[in-house]
Order: C-alpha cells, then structure tokens, then sequence
C-alpha cells in the first residue's frame, strides 16, 4: 500500500540542468512503481511546459494541493516554502548541500554574508538546517548524509543515476585512439583551473561549453582526462559521465569528492588543491595519465561498474521508502 495519495516534485520551470533532471527522473521513476506522482514548477502560478530533453519521462504536471495524504517534496534551495506546508507532509530532497549553505570553500566569512542575504530575503532560516528536523528529508549524497546527522538529522538515501543515455553499451569506445586532451567545466573551480591552464601551456585543456548532448558525447569520448577542481556540492554527474565515455578522472578533495561513497575512485586521483605542491603533483599525475592511459584507463573500471548499477539501486531506494 502507497504511503502518499499524491507525491508532488518541485522543480524550476524552464530549467535544465542537473537539479531538475534529478527531480523529474525522480517523477518518473515513482510513476514507473505505481505511484501518483507529478511534477510541479516554480514559480507556481506560471505556465510551464516539461523541457524537451525531459519529455522522455513520464513525467505529468500537477497542481500544487497541500492537502493531507500529500508529500510535496522540495529542493533544498526552497526550504521556506518547505516550513510553510500546513496539511501534507513535506520533504527535502538534498541534491546540493553546499548551495543550501551558500558555501563555495573558499573564504568562510563571504559563505556566512550569503548565507545571511538569503535570510534577509526570506529564503533561509535564520537558524539553518535546525528549523528543518521536522520535515521528511531524502539527501542524494553521503556528503549531505554526514552534515544532518551531526544535526540531528537522520535522512533516507536516494542517490539518483547519471542520464540513462550514457548508460548505454557502446558510449565507451574504450582506451584506444585517445586523445592528448583534458577536458574540464568551466563554471566548477574556475580559479583553481586557470591556474593550472597558465602553468601547464604544452597540456591541450578544452572547456565544456556550448556542446549539445551529443557533442559533449563525443568529445568526452575522444579525450583522455576530465578534471574537476570544484566544491562538489553533492554527487555530481559530470565526473561519472566523463568516467563511463571512458576518461580518466581527476579531482580536489572539496565537499562530496572527499569521501569514497560518494566519488569511489583511487586516492591517487584525488588532489589536495590547497597543498603547496599542489601545481606540481597535478603536472606528475597528468603527464603519467597521458602517457601510460591504458594503465591508468583501467584504474577506472570498478567505478564505472558501480555507475552502470545506479539506476537499479535507485529504484530499490525508492521501492523500499515508498512501498
């Protein structure tokens, strides 16, 4: 028997990006085990349409009801409306941590006058994650996990899979006929990547910008390395979507890429951007990687297993919460 009449996801109208990818794949996955679930966009009021890359899913638009026997389940940038469910039950789905706390890793001080602004707006709690222990609340990370327990928290794991479309047999053409390339975001610690850029001029770096879906593909299939200096503000997908078309992966130690549940790859792969020798071991590792890739292409294989893994283990999360 279903615990929930209706279950309603929040989700940016308009917006495509990893959040709401998350929140509509949730819909459908919910829909897929037999349960009324819909999806519901922000501003309410507004008209939307599900974007193009999500009309795959099954994903139907409801109607916002905060009536009893309803679970309206909200990212965790919206936790003012969240306190403001009266009748159905509410949930948090914590896809970000970071971006709840406004924090980017690098200066404290700056991280608490954000956090504070969004108070004065009406976003956030003045008391933070403590005014919230009363709602339901899933997390999407380990990272977010360990954070609300030391609050007393205790949340109900959904860690949602990267898009199904690089899940598929043939997406990896394997370690052969690479190229010389290190791919990277340039929006994901952009500092810390042009630093690296200046200092390393003879390494071919390629931001990933302007790529449709099937040209990122391709370029993520032909380049030997994917690096990402950023917070890792939860289980990020570029890293795993780089993994599967066969790169190799390099990252800071920052937020969810700290620990090995959420990036479960070799410590080796993971540098302390903070370190004195941190420009020095990246140009080692990187020079290494480049020249021994298949040595290196290998080192990969048990994470890219347990990615093929995730939806399956999604949906049994799902399964055992809601069912």
């Amino acid at each position: 028997m279903a615990k929930f009449k209706k279950i309603l996801v929040l989700s940016p109208g308009n917006a495509v990006t990893g959040g709401p990818e998350a929140m509509h794949y949730l819909v459908h996955v919910l829909r897929d085990l037999g349960l009324n679930a819909y999806i519901v966009y922000l501003p309410l009021g507004t008209d939307f349409h599900v974007p193009q890359p999500y009309e795959k899913f099954n994903t139907p638009i409801g109607q916002y009801e905060d009536k009893e026997g309803n679970l309206i389940v909200f990212p965790e940038v919206n936790p003012a409306m969240a306190l403001s469910v009266k009748h159905a039950k509410a949930a948090i789905w914590w896809l970000s941590l970071d971006n709840f706390l406004e924090r980017r890793h690098v200066n404290p001080l700056r991280d608490k006058i954000r956090y504070l602004k969004r108070v004065i707006k009406g976003q956030r709690p003045l008391t933070g994650v403590k005014a919230l222990r009363h709602l339901i609340h899933f997390l999407q990370s380990d990272y977010s996990g360990k954070y609300l327990e030391s609050k007393g928290i205790q949340a109900v794991p959904f860690y949602e899979p990267i898009n199904d479309q690089f899940l598929v047999d043939g997406i990896n053409p394997g370690p052969d006929n690479r190229v010389d390339e290190i791919l990277y975001n340039p929006v994901k610690g952009k500092k810390i990547t042009d630093s690296l850029i200046k200092a390393f001029p003879e390494f071919k770096f390629t931001a990933l910008k302007g790529f449709n879906r099937a040209q990122l593909s391709e370029k993520l299939s032909t380049a030997k390395l994917y690096i990402d200096f950023g917070h890792h503000p939860g289980r990020d997908r570029m890293p795993r979507e780089a993994a599967m078309h066969g790169c190799c992966v390099i990252t800071g130690r920052l937020g969810a890429a700290q620990n090995d549940i959420d990036l479960p790859i070799q410590p080796q792969y993971k540098l302390d951007s903070y370190a004195n020798d941190f420009v020095a071991q990246f140009g080692v590792l990187v020079k290494d990687v480049l020249g021994n890739f298949p040595q290196h292409y290998s080192a990969f294989g048990e994470y890219r297993d347990l990615i093929k893994n995730e939806p399956q283990r999604f949906k049994e999360q799902l399964k055992n919460y809601f069912m």
